[in-house]
């Protein structure tokens, strides 16, 4: 049979981000250290681009901080559409030359292990990086490597993965992600087993899971004790065996019926048990301090006479950028051959769009801590037991932006309190229904956990049910199921464990 050949017609819409857009995007995700070195490098490899030190750069900077917190939002980015009002750029006289025909850096194609867009270690407090770091002699395939990223964001303060705050956000945003991040959304929130999914998040999972320290991206505590013994050569088997099939009889030190169900010795059990005390049940607790110990914050938050709050930002922008004036004149001199021109106009367009971009990132950043500080009052003026539930939604629908644009903005990010540094992504929490209609945030709550079995009698250890009971005096409706979960998530141990002890 012949082979025919057919040409059809047809349209189709494609959504395509500019050189702005991506350059905005990567800078918005910067913290003020990394964002005050991604300056200094931009200012040494554009020479178009130097520093304004004219005596009203503390004036206009206070009063675009000032505007930025009452600004509306034009686009997903927050990109500024003229530029006008952000730069002294004479616009006209570059544009009558063809500025518009000249190609502009394309920043969507530096290399990501370039010294350019390197988070500087010494500043290093975010896991995310952290574990990150650890993949640079790696060679992933690219999808494997954003699997891996999107994991290690998912990690939480106990260095275990599931966090249920972050699945519920997953959700909504679910819509800007490729099948893959889907897919681990879905094993995380318990949709799909690990074991049923692609080869590429399979690999990821155990990617994150080879990373140090030893027991990091683990579900829960039994998850986490099975990464490590698995590591550790000549460990037990018969430990192993206990984590991964008689778990429950464990915890419940039930040691003849394991060893009669195992067929071996209750010596032979208690050995196992020995060993395996000496796992961590803390992975992030293995961290040097010193890698995870400076923290620069990005805002600060301070609080006037009259009750209200001020919110300021350190930006890394010690002073305004311009454009060098040497190089506007060689624009407009006859003598100057047209290939010099057409340099010129290019690093004019990246220095103009590196300039934009700083500029929509101040505003958007404003923007979105304002919108925390509204909504969190309680939290600034009384403290961290008064912090309520809120999502990344809800500041993406107050400041008119998407969630994924605030995600940028509160990852990896520090405010200064009165009450302390706190990183941004510990204001949203889910919340836990009160029997008012209420709700608390579940990150209170697990304080108040924590609060009572740090405090409680070592020798008759609080039951999550009394804990449960112990909440609800103190205000806080909780179900007994609740505070085991919440117990799991801070890596506790159950009562009879904690006895033993």
């Amino acid at each position: 049979m012949p082979m025919q050949v057919n040409i059809s017609q047809g349209m189709r819409l494609d959504q395509k981000l500019s050189a702005q857009a991506i350059l905005t995007s990567q800078i918005l995700q910067m913290n003020s250290i990394e964002l005050e070195t991604a300056i200094q490098q931009e200012l040494e490899t554009n020479p178009l681009l130097e520093v304004d030190e004219s005596s009203e750069t503390d004036e206009n900077e206070a009063e675009m901080e000032r505007e930025s917190k009452d600004s509306g939002a034009d686009s997903d980015l927050g990109l500024l559409d003229d530029p006008e009002k952000k730069t002294d750029i004479d616009w006209d006289d570059y544009f009558q030359d063809g500025f518009k025909d000249s190609e502009p850096e394309d920043f969507s194609q530096r290399d990501p292990d370039e010294d350019d867009w390197e988070r500087p270690q010494s500043y290093d407090l975010d896991i995310q990086q952290y574990l990150l770091n650890q993949l640079k002699d790696r060679n992933l395939p690219e999808e494997v490597y954003e699997c891996v990223a999107y994991l290690a964001g998912c990690v939480g303060d106990n260095g275990f993965l599931r966090d249920e705050n972050e699945a519920k956000e997953a959700k909504d945003e679910n819509s800007g992600k490729n099948a893959l991040i889907i897919a681990i959304d879905a094993v995380l929130q318990n949709e799909k087993p690990l074991k049923k999914s692609q080869k590429e998040v399979r690999e990821a999972f155990e990617v994150l899971r080879s990373l140090e320290p030893p027991g990091i991206g683990a579900f829960d505590l039994r998850d986490c004790l099975i990464i490590q013994a698995k590591r550790i050569e000549d460990f037990s088997k018969i430990a192993i065996d206990i984590l991964e099939k008689h778990y429950d009889l464990l915890l419940e030190l039930r040691y003849v019926q394991i060893a009669k169900v195992m067929n071996i010795s209750v010596q032979e059990v208690t050995n196992a048990v020995k060993e395996l005390a000496k796992l961590n049940p803390h992975p992030l607790t293995q961290i040097q301090a010193s890698k995870l110990s400076y923290v620069t914050p990005d805002f600060i938050v301070e609080r006037e006479a009259d009750g209200s709050f001020s919110v300021s930002l350190r930006d890394g922008t010690k002073s305004r950028l311009k454009i060098n004036d040497s190089y506007k004149n060689l624009l407009k001199t006859k003598s100057v051959s047209s290939t010099e021109k057409s340099w010129i106009r290019n690093k004019l367009n990246s220095a103009s769009i590196f300039m934009r971009s700083i500029a929509s990132r101040k505003e958007t950043m404003l923007l979105v801590m304002n919108a925390i500080v509204r909504r969190q009052y309680d939290f600034f003026a009384r403290g961290s037991q008064h912090l309520k539930p809120m999502i990344l939604q809800d500041i993406a629908d107050e400041v008119n932006r998407n969630a994924s644009t605030v995600n940028r903005v509160t990852n990896g990010k520090y405010v200064q309190t009165s009450y302390g540094i706190f990183e941004l992504k510990n204001f949203f929490s889910a919340g836990v229904a009160q029997d008012d209609g209420t709700e608390v945030s579940n990150v209170k709550i697990k304080n108040s956990i924590r609060d009572l079995i740090s405090n409680e009698d070592k020798k008759s250890p609080l039951s999550d049910q009394e804990v449960s009971e112990l909440l609800e005096k103190r205000g806080l409706k909780v179900a007994r199921r609740t505070v085991n979960k919440y117990r799991e998530a801070l890596g506790i141990l159950p009562v009879k464990v904690r006895r033993s002890r």
